[in-house]
């Protein structure tokens, strides 16, 4: 290899060094976590706990980045705080249990939509109840020029609107 080859060879690294940091970031259960909802349900209050999220992934440089299933637990059981139905100890009378069916997620652009598609099962004495939600979530270059950044603000972007949803769905 010549001395153009190494050139090109040691700025491939350098690019790819300075994108490490953004394509191994993973969604935040911050920003994930939706504020409660006005008007709680009653027969909720302080009587639900997450059981179970499943069908995350995580972040990976070489496939699409997805949303983990801890971080979404995470966001779940602080926006049921922030809304009054998270069980605060003691047997709780119904349990939460999460599954995310796909992030429908393009492959590039300069504006990213992510769709998300979760269904919550709230079960207890009286039964389970299923509650398939389906949102979006958008993000821009202005919000970061990074691709796999954007991405993974539309991810969180999409979850957080599909947990206020559910929460709405709850009242």
């Amino acid at each position: 290899m010549g001395a153009w080859g190494c050139m090109r060879y040691e700025r491939v690294l350098v690019i790819l060094a300075l994108l490490a940091p953004g394509l191994a970031a993973c969604a935040t259960p911050q920003a994930m976590t939706a504020v409660g909802v006005a008007n709680a349900n009653p027969k909720y209050r302080s009587a639900i706990a997450v059981r179970n999220v499943s069908g995350g992934q995580a972040m990976n440089v070489l496939t699409m980045p997805g949303v983990p299933n801890e971080p979404l637990k995470t966001a779940l059981e602080s926006s049921l705080a922030a809304s009054g139905y998270l069980a605060r100890s003691g047997t709780p009378k119904f349990y939460l249990d999460a599954e995310i069916h796909g992030l429908d997620q393009p492959l590039i652009g300069l504006d990213l939509a992510v769709t998300a598609n979760v269904t919550y099962k709230v079960s207890g004495v009286g039964g389970t109840m299923d509650y398939p939600i389906k949102s979006s979530g958008k993000a821009t270059f202005s919000d970061s020029p990074m691709a796999a950044d954007r991405l993974r603000i539309a991810n969180e972007r999409a979850m957080h609107d599909n947990i206020k949803l559910f929460l709405e769905k709850l009242r």
